[in-house]
């Protein structure tokens, strides 16, 4: 039941929620739609403020007067975080206003992930009959990357256009589904951050109430941190699919916690028909036996890949199999980031398990030490599934059941042969701040501030110093979400200093 009256502390809470929403969608509707519906947006945000502080918990109450430094610093990034949503909104709405951008470097400024998305959608409504071919995509250029315009009827799409479509082609219906509402890149691309940073912030705050007590209200104040990360801001800047995958895989298995396995099935398999790394999760069901989940997962995996099969016809799905998977097992699918003036930036910014291989060339291994690295990803596969099946039943509460997910689903994105830290680790923030939930004394806390800073990565730095420090990056990364997992494992199939045995608790 809502509570009558709220005193300063929810409304602020509220307030900077509300200006949050405001930020993300008044500047995109004003540019892309009318100035004036804009602000009418923006007010009718801001309006919901009265309702938002009464729902939130009244255990917020005199938060200023018991802990006065901590409400002035989460006000002050709760400030930055709308600032910063409020300019990108507004980069995202009209890409001249660069000053909106997440930083000032033209490199980051002219990418946009989505340009594949809707160039792929393009060329198969356009008849061709392989849209992964290389010829399409000016990354591919030989000798190196380059600045080709493709040609595109889609307006204002051609000069975004270099990256490559890598993902399987039932993901296709969704920016064919934006092609057949608009003809022009510049307002999918606006929309597109629209629905990505609002499913965001609406996700977060009904996660929160997921989680309840403490930890639910820990999180939701942990909220703009995460909003005002580069990770984030990253993420919907370049119109990215890692955080909507990471979003409805963590949400299916939050459907099928609450027994409601249909919803559930068709978010995990859209999940898994976007990204493929949420698969990791079909190991966990299989282990706990979730017939059920797994079953109306499986039924709509067929109903969406036959949707894909009518509306886009089988020559995607050839492609697929017989050109695009043979080349991103082989590593031929990302050989653009060997070439180029940026190829030791891109290869010292991908956390891929892959990329150790191309780090430690760069840094001068040879030889043994390059022959062992070739041979880590195909032994990290097999120990993320063996892992998965182990934790399947081991977490007992709702913040140790998304840790979980939330660390098989991270380790899982690190196997893809591409994982740029600038977006992949995201979600690594997402669970530093649910750790943030059982952060007790000072020392755990700084301890937590330091993870959060070695995540969110330094700046370009010399070459070598660059690979040095982004390895040992990596490598803190792949620590901490094992060892989540590792504390998650079922006591009675944990090894463990002076264990006799395994199973001596079932015997």
């Amino acid at each position: 039941m809502m509570r009558s009256h709220a005193r300063m502390e929810r409304w602020a809470i509220a307030g900077f929620g509300s200006a949050t929403a405001a930020a993300i969608a008044g500047p995109v509707v004003a540019t892309r739609v009318h100035p004036a519906l804009g602000v009418a947006v923006s007010l009718a945000l801001l309006a919901i403020m009265p309702w938002s502080a009464r729902a939130l918990p009244a255990a917020l109450d005199g938060s200023w007067r018991r802990h006065r430094l901590r409400s002035l610093a989460w006000a002050v990034l709760a400030t930055l975080g709308v600032l910063q949503m409020g300019g990108l909104s507004a980069f995202m709405a009209d890409d001249q206003r660069q000053w909106g951008a997440t930083v000032p470097d033209p490199l980051s400024i002219h990418h946009q992930c989505l340009s594949a998305y809707v160039y792929a959608a393009d060329l198969q409504r356009h008849g061709v009959t392989n849209l992964y071919a290389a010829e399409h995509y000016p990354i591919f250029d030989p000798p190196g990357p380059t600045c080709r315009l493709v040609e595109t009827e889609v307006e204002g799409l051609a000069p975004w256009v270099a990256d490559a479509y890598q993902y399987p082609p039932t993901f296709l219906l969704l920016p064919r589904a934006a092609l057949a509402l608009t003809g022009s890149f510049a307002s999918i691309r606006a929309w597109w951050f629209v629905l990505q940073a609002l499913a965001l912030l609406v996700c977060a705050v009904r996660l929160a109430v997921w989680l309840g007590g403490r930890e639910g209200l820990v999180l939701g104040l942990m909220i703009p941190a995460v909003l005002a990360s580069l990770e984030t801001l990253f993420n919907l800047q370049f119109g990215q699919l890692h955080a909507a995958a990471m979003m409805l895989a963590c949400a299916s298995m939050i459907m099928f916690h609450g027994r409601r396995a249909a919803l559930g099935g068709a978010l995990l398999a859209a999940a898994v028909l976007s990204k493929l790394f949420p698969a990791i999760l079909l190991v966990v069901l299989l282990a706990r036996r979730d017939w059920r989940a797994l079953a109306w997962t499986s039924v709509f995996v067929v109903v969406f890949a036959l949707l894909g099969l009518v509306v886009l016809g089988s020559a995607p799905y050839t492609a697929f199999f017989s050109y695009q998977v043979p080349r991103m097992v082989s590593g031929a699918a990302f050989h653009f980031t060997h070439e180029g003036a940026h190829a030791v930036f891109l290869a010292s910014r991908n956390f891929s398990i892959v990329a150790l291989t191309e780090k430690l060339r760069l840094l001068g291994a040879t030889g043994g030490v390059l022959t062992a690295a070739a041979m880590l990803p195909w032994l990290y596969t097999a120990a993320l599934v063996v892992i998965a099946a182990l934790t399947a039943r081991g977490a007992q509460t709702r913040t140790g059941l998304l840790l979980t997910w939330l660390a098989l689903l991270n380790l899982a994105a690190l196997r893809s042969p591409m994982a740029p830290s600038a977006y992949v680790l995201a979600p690594v923030l997402w669970m530093l701040a649910l750790l943030a939930t059982r952060v007790q004394g000072r020392s755990a806390g700084f301890a937590l501030a330091a993870l959060w800073i070695v995540v969110v990565g330094p700046p370009p730095l010399p070459e070598r110093v660059d690979l040095v420090v982004n390895l040992v990056c990596q490598l803190v990364v792949i620590g901490l979400n094992a060892m989540l997992l590792l504390k998650f494992t079922p006591p009675e199939i944990r090894l463990e200093p002076g264990s006799a045995h395994l199973l001596a608790s079932r015997r």
